[in-house]
């Protein structure tokens, strides 16, 4: 008899537990983008099940922090849309002071060193914008600090690669992974004086010209009635630190670096031997008026056509020369990214907000003026540039936009594959150490080798760190 009211009570309970479960609801979860639910314990096991983050919550409400340096209208508007889509969510801004409009350098240490404590304590925001104050990104991958998002992007079976730019993600990557989602980007490559290289008849398979191929291009121009000088105002040391970041994958790897290797070795040559038979120059000769090319980015549709008509009269677009073994490709730059810290609690909300941030909605938004990491976005502009033209008040003119002249920025911006991480910027240590050592080579105080092994140390000390 008590073993039958045991079991009578047993029954009873398991009952009352299944009449009582939540089925939906806003308890121990947020909202998705489309407004439904998604914080039932059978969602959150199914999360579990694919491998998606399911998120710590007190009572269903969640705050992902968001830390930036300045919240501008475009992440304004963003935490505005997001918590009216998502009534349990809040977007918080952390943000660093500063006195003026401008960061001081002292400003820009003490923002660094802020962020790296915050980042390697595993105590700081749940996000964090890592682009406009270039950060130790290295040192943060290393120490296991950011999520490697390509995992993410992998289990999330709502997440549509056709939708972007995979090639400026799948290109962003760092010790095997993708740990900095890109939002917005440009490209950068050289104008090329057509009429000079027509006359010379001259012909550059950009896709495969090496830098030795450039040098040699540049001398046939000089003697055909071409500019003696094929760029100016290109410093060596900007110039190596540029073809570091294109080679960036076989340099560094984690906590390894290669500069004591042939191919960095190679590069210091190479530049060198482009700025004493002066084919570049740090000095300021004039520009495209007296230049073969001229490097520069691109930012727009717009952009695109308005650098052309101004730079030369007939002005070609090619893709900056490559290393002997490296592969073709356009470089390109991040201006806006944002990485998740490995030690949040909401990394499912947190993705959920990244994946917005990267929406028609919001990638549509006019605070951004670079390339969108959203192919509709992109589609768009070349349409809206196509429909009105473009007035350029600089020229004087009216310049014509149609889709076959914005074509070749269609294939630019699909080629874009090599990533500069912006070792040309003073305040990134790879590029400080780059620059001090690399000045002694230069001026022939130091061979190749000795700079090389120098370099190779000091980055070696600051990845162990």
């Amino acid at each position: 008899m008590r073993k039958a009211m045991v079991i009578l009570f047993t029954f009873i309970m398991v009952m009352v537990s299944a009449c009582s479960a939540p089925t939906g609801g806003n308890q121990g979860g947020a909202q998705t983008t489309d407004g439904t639910s998604s914080n039932s314990n059978g969602n959150n096991q199914a999360k579990e099940e694919e491998g998606m983050p399911v998120d710590e919550t007190k009572d269903g409400k969640k705050t992902v922090v968001v830390s930036l340096l300045a919240a501008d209208d475009f992440y304004l508007q963003a935490k505005q849309k997001y918590e009216a889509q998502h009534p349990n969510t809040t977007i918080e801004f952390k943000e660093f002071p500063t006195e003026g409009a401008m960061m001081s350098p002292a400003e820009v240490e003490r923002y660094v060193k802020q962020i790296t404590t915050e980042v390697l304590s595993g105590k700081g925001a749940d996000l964090y914008a890592v682009s406009v104050v270039p950060l130790p990104i290295e040192k943060f991958v290393n120490k296991k600090a950011f999520v490697n998002l390509e995992e993410l992007i992998q289990r999330d079976t709502t997440f549509d690669p056709s939708l972007y730019e995979m090639n400026i993600i799948e290109n962003s990557r760092m010790n095997d992974g993708i740990y900095t989602l890109p939002l917005e980007f440009g490209l950068e490559v050289l104008f090329g004086d057509g009429a000079i290289i027509e006359n010379a008849g001259v012909t550059i398979d950009d896709k495969k010209w090496t830098w030795s191929e450039f040098a040699e291009i540049s001398k046939e121009l000089a003697n055909k009635g071409g500019h003696s000088v094929s760029m100016d105002n290109w410093p060596p040391e900007q110039l190596l630190n540029n073809l570091v970041s294109d080679n960036y994958a076989k340099l560094v790897n984690g906590r390894t670096a290669s500069f004591d290797s042939a191919l960095f070795i190679d590069l210091l040559k190479q530049v060198k031997t482009l700025y004493d038979d002066n084919i570049i120059t740090s000095e300021v000769v004039g520009g495209s008026q007296k230049t073969n090319f001229l490097h520069s980015r691109i930012l727009s549709p717009s952009d695109y056509l308005v650098r052309l008509s101004l730079y030369y009269d007939n002005a070609k677009i090619f893709q900056k020369p490559h290393s002997a073994d490296q592969q073709s490709g356009v470089s390109f730059s991040v201006t806006r990214e944002l990485a998740m810290n490995a030690n949040s609690t909401l990394k499912g909300e947190a993705w959920n907000f990244m994946k917005f941030l990267m929406s028609e909605e919001m990638q549509s938004f006019p605070e951004l003026s670079n390339i969108s990491i959203n192919k509709a976005v992109n589609d768009n502009a070349i349409k809206d540039v196509v429909e009105k033209g473009i007035n350029d008040p600089k020229a004087g003119k009216v310049i014509e936009a149609t889709e076959e002249n914005l074509q070749p920025f269609k294939e630019l911006v699909s080629e874009a594959r090599l990533r500069n991480y912006g070792y040309d910027d003073e305040h990134n240590m790879f590029s400080k150490i780059i620059a001090e050592e690399a000045k002694a080579f230069f001026t022939g105080q130091k061979s190749a080798e000795a700079t090389a092994e120098l370099i190779q140390n000091r980055i070696m000390t600051y990845l162990n760190e």
